[in-house]
Formats: structure tokens, C-alpha cells, sequence
């Protein structure tokens, strides 16, 4: 390139050490140490200069492409396929990209000759010329010295991984959990994400080091630990580290299973089905190998397993005492019959087979939603009504079922454009369903004459189910004297506060007067300052409407005297005016 070229290169790049400054800003901490780590491990491949910025493409447990975007010397946007950044995360490959861009020397040349490639040449030159003994002797002190360099070393070069040195592994684990916890093991939110951070960071290191190895059998038992140990550590963990180095346990799982041997896949099938159920891990954490066990193990052999182990635990409920009359034991039983039902279509059961299976499994609800779903798609609405309704008696205890199959229903007849049916179903679950908006009720409405309208509305605001939409649905029928009433009796000021607009303007003096009622009870049991602070917002309020000055100042006149003694509150009065 010529001398301007060259100027205007090195101009734009100093642009971009500018803005790179502040780039770390935009991550969360150990988000940036993860990009760090993958940066140093030379995860960062094909970086390249585009039109609007950068693309590279990072290497993990899968290779994920990262575009980072520039518009005016300005980090614009960020991307990256990983499934973290598809939320809208700001991810640990953008991080790692990150750190390989502010490591360039020279502008123009990224895809050429990168800061760490040459970090990368020193180093080999100066190992190079390290005599072998000297170099052996420095390792072994270094091993000596550090147990973490010493675990890696044993893991990576030790002729063969037996129980001694998985013990050593093992014990790593546990020790992260010691440097991160207080006298009573329990880690507290300020060192909840470094430990996260260093136990996925263990994982990745010590499960891969032995997965390249071909010691899958290792690698499982080893992120097993890790896997219980999370399962079972007191920790404060209000960012969700715990669940991410369980999701990071789940992938190294998948990995193995789609690499090792046959052997090892039918030893790892045992481990799930006999962990599950058993306290290994805290309830929630359980659910990580319900799904590994349910998505994973997808050879014909493996459905056929998961096929037998489902008959047992059917088999042991189906015979248990309860029988699955609670909510839990019911909901667990069910849950096994829709994975059979499952695993039968994968398998390519006979349809007639598949039927027949659902039929003698009639009473759970999972089960004919799912012959619904399947009339429905089919176009056979009419037998998809017949299930419809007798699951509405089948179980009528559950209200929330029975409002969902109404829905249905409503859709189909609505569909099948009778008339007489949909508008009996309207009122049904208007009436009988619990309302959480004004929907339906508008639906039924515009099927009613005015007269009978009238009726049904009024049906409506006695109804115990349209408690949570009573007063949206008396201001949308312009029922405003009906609401009034209602506020009048209200123990809490907050429906007065949500509609006090619509309410001030049409009854201003009774909205003042439920104000004044309300700091009257108020000022009663109040007791600190910013309770106080609230008070006096109210009093505010209430000057602002018809005579309200001087009841404001008639309210404060006799604080003063009644509550002189509380001097926040007098303190908090003077302040606002009063």
C-alpha cells in the first residue's frame, strides 16, 4: 500500500484501540474470563477484517461463527450461532474475538500474523533452546510445586488413568469447592460466579484431556463428580452458575456418548436409570439427567432399553399404594406413559398398537390431549369435540384442565361455525372458568342481543370467576357508578390509584374523600420515614382536587397535633409543604 493508504489504515486502527478500551464493559465477568481462557487457547481461527467490522470463527465444543460489527469508531452489534448469544447474550466467543483483535500490531494484517501467534513463536523459541535435562528438571519442580500442574500432567502423559490418579482428579474438584467457601463450606454471591468459572474451567480442561485420550469411561466418572458436587453445594446462587456448569456437564455427557465405545454407552444408560429418583442431586438438578436420559440414547438398541426401564417404573406405579392419587406421584406416572407413547412412535409401533396403549391409559388428561391434538390435525373436529367434552367430566377437580379443553372447544365450534354450540360454550367457561382478561367476555357479548346482554352482564359481575377482570370489565361497559361502589369498599388504596384517572373525572369529590379516608387509617399505624414519605405524596394528591387545600392543610393541622412526638414524620411534613 502507498503512504496515504497506509496513513488512513493506521488512523482507522488507532480509531479501534480507542473504542477496544471500554469493549470489556460489556460483559459479565466471567463471561469475559471464559472469552480470556478460549483466547489464550488459541480458540480463535480465520479472523478476518469485513465491510462492517469482523468475522471469526471460534472453536468449542462446537465451532461458532462471531461477527463483530463497527460503525463510527463505535462497537455497533454483536453476533455470534452459539446458543447462549441466540438469547441476546453477549457470549464468551465474542469475548474471545474480542481479546484477538486488541492483541493485533499491525493494522491490515490480521488474518497474517496475529499477537498471540507471535507470543506463540517466543515461547517455542525459547523452549527450544532449553537443554532437555534442564527442561525435565523445571517441569518436575514446577509439578512439585503446583498440584493443579501436577493433575495435569498425570492426566495428560500418565501411561494409564487408574483409580489412584482419578482419586487426585477427583480431589480437585472438592478443593475448588474449599477455596470458594467460607468455615461452613457455604459460598456466599461474591464468590459464586469465580467459582462457577473455575469449576467449568477444571471441567473443560481435565473432561477433554481425557476424552482426547480415549478414556471415556473416565471422562464420564469424572463429570459425574463435578455433576454431584454442584448438585449438592451450599451456595448463593442468584446468577444461575450452578445450572451453567450443570448445562456444561450435560454437553461433555453428549459428547461422550457419541464417541465412545459400546461398552461404555450401555455403562452410561445404567448410570442414568439408576441415579434418577435416589437423592443423588437436589430435585431441580434431577431434571438435567431426566432429559438426558429422555433426548439422548436415540439407536434403535437404546429406545428398546429406555422402552423396558419405563415398563418397570409404570409397573411399580401402577402397583404402588397411592396409584398415583397425588398431584406429584399422578404427574410423574403420566409423564412416563407420554414417554412410552413417545418412544412406540419412534420405534414405528403399529398405529392400532399405539391406540390401544392410550385407551388403557384413558384417565390421564396428557393422554387423550394427545389424540385431540391428533383429530384436530386429521380434520376429524367432530371426535375431537366427543373427547373434549368427556374430558371435561373426567376431570372436572381440576379447573384449570377444564378451562382449557372450553377453549378448545369455543376454537372447533367456531371453526365449524355452529352457532348455537359455540355461544353455550362462551357462557359456560365465561361463568364457570376463571377469567384472566376480557376475551371471551367480549366474544360472548358479540354474540348476545342487547337484552340479554343485560343478564349475562350482570351474571358476570356476581360470578367469583370474574374477580381479577371486575373492574377492566365495568369500565369497558362504562359501568362507572357500579365501580365507585366497589372502590367504596376496597380495604387497599391501590385499584382507587390504577383508576383514579377515569374515576376524578367524573366523581372528583368521592375519590378525595376515599384519599382522605385512606391517610387517616394510615397515619395511625405508620411508623417510618419512608411510609412517611408516601403519606405525604397522598396529602399532595389530594390538594389537587375540589376543596382539597384546605382539607390537606386541615389533615396537617392535626397531625401536628396528634403525632408531634414523631419527629421523622413532622420532619418528612415540613418538607413536602405541609
Amino acid at each position: 500500500m502507498d503512504e496515504e493508504e497506509k496513513n488512513i489504515s493506521t488512523l482507522y486502527w488507532r480509531n479501534e484501540e480507542n473504542i477496544m478500551s471500554g469493549w470489556k464493559d460489556l460483559f459479565r465477568e466471567h463471561i469475559l474470563a471464559r472469552g480470556e481462557m478460549y483466547y489464550y487457547d488459541g480458540a480463535v481461527q480465520e479472523l478476518q477484517k469485513t465491510e462492517h467490522g469482523y468475522h471469526a470463527v471460534v472453536e468449542g465444543t462446537e465451532d461458532y461463527e462471531v461477527d463483530i460489527e463497527m460503525e463510527d469508531g463505535q462497537i455497533y452489534e454483536m453476533y455470534c450461532t452459539c446458543p447462549y448469544a441466540e438469547d441476546g447474550n453477549n457470549c464468551k466467543h465474542m469475548a474471545a474475538v474480542l481479546y484477538e483483535i486488541e492483541e493485533q500490531k499491525e493494522p491490515g494484517r490480521l488474518t497474517e500474523e496475529s499477537g498471540s501467534n507471535q507470543a506463540e513463536e517466543e515461547m517455542e523459541d525459547i523452549i527450544g533452546n532449553i537443554p532437555e535435562t534442564e527442561l525435565r528438571s523445571f517441569v518436575k519442580q514446577l509439578a512439585g510445586q503446583d498440584g493443579e500442574i501436577r493433575n495435569t500432567l498425570m492426566t495428560r502423559y500418565v501411561v494409564r488413568i487408574d483409580e489412584k490418579q482419578m482419586y487426585r482428579l477427583k480431589q480437585g474438584v472438592d478443593q475448588i469447592v474449599w477455596e470458594y467457601g467460607d468455615r461452613s463450606g457455604f459460598i456466599d454471591y461474591r464468590n459464586a460466579w469465580d467459582f462457577t468459572c473455575a469449576m467449568e474451567n477444571y471441567l473443560e480442561d481435565k473432561a477433554d484431556t481425557l476424552m482426547a485420550r480415549n478414556c471415556w469411561r473416565q471422562a464420564f466418572d469424572l463429570t459425574n463428580y463435578v455433576f454431584k458436587t454442584i448438585g449438592n453445594v451450599d451456595i448463593d446462587d442468584s446468577d444461575g452458575g450452578t445450572s451453567q456448569i450443570a448445562n456444561t456437564c450435560y454437553d461433555k455427557w453428549k459428547e461422550i456418548l457419541e464417541n465412545c465405545t459400546e461398552e461404555v454407552r450401555n455403562e452410561m444408560f445404567t448410570w442414568f436409570t439408576s441415579h434418577l429418583s435416589c437423592d443423588y442431586v437436589l430435585d431441580y438438578m434431577e431434571e438435567y439427567m431426566e432429559d438426558f436420559l429422555t433426548y439422548e440414547f436415540r439407536s434403535r438398541e437404546m429406545l428398546e432399553k429406555k422402552l423396558e426401564y419405563l415398563d418397570e417404573m409404570i409397573e411399580r406405579q401402577t402397583a404402588s399404594a397411592d396409584c398415583g392419587s397425588t398431584w406429584s406421584a399422578r404427574y410423574g406416572f403420566e409423564n412416563n406413559i407420554i414417554k412410552r407413547l413417545e418412544i412406540m412412535k419412534q420405534l414405528d409401533y403399529p398405529e392400532e398398537e399405539i391406540r390401544e396403549y392410550r385407551r388403557n391409559h384413558w384417565r390421564f388428561s396428557a393422554v387423550r390431549e394427545l389424540e385431540i391434538q391428533e383429530d384436530i390435525e386429521r380434520g376429524e373436529l367432530d371426535e375431537a369435540v366427543r373427547i373434549l367434552q368427556e374430558s371435561k367430566e373426567l376431570d372436572s377437580g381440576y379447573p384449570g384442565l377444564v378451562a382449557r379443553y372450553s377453549e378448545q372447544l369455543i376454537s372447533i365450534y367456531e371453526i365449524q361455525s355452529d352457532e348455537k354450540a359455540y355461544k353455550e360454550e362462551l357462557l359456560y367457561y365465561v361463568l364457570e372458568c376463571p377469567q384472566h382478561d376480557l376475551a371471551h367476555i367480549r366474544k360472548l357479548k358479540a354474540v348476545c342481543t342487547d337484552t340479554e346482554w343485560e343478564q349475562r352482564r350482570e351474571q358476570i359481575l356476581q360470578s367469583r370467576n370474574s374477580y381479577s377482570v371486575l373492574y377492566p370489565f365495568m369500565e369497558s361497559e362504562g359501568m362507572y357508578e357500579r365501580m365507585l361502589e366497589c372502590l367504596k369498599k376496597e380495604d387497599f388504596i391501590f385499584n382507587v390509584d390504577k383508576y383514579e384517572k377515569v374515576m376524578k373525572e367524573k366523581f372528583p369529590e368521592q375519590v378525595r374523600d376515599m384519599y382522605i379516608s385512606y391517610v387517616h387509617k394510615e397515619a395511625e399505624r405508620v411508623s417510618d420515614r419512608k411510609r412517611y414519605r408516601e403519606l405525604m405524596q397522598y396529602l399532595k394528591k389530594i390538594r389537587r382536587y375540589p376543596g382539597g387545600k384546605e382539607k390537606a392543610a386541615e389533615i396537617a393541622e392535626n397531625w401536628r397535633a396528634l403525632y408531634y412526638r414523631r419527629r421523622a414524620m413532622m420532619d418528612e411534613m415540613q418538607k413536602a409543604g405541609f
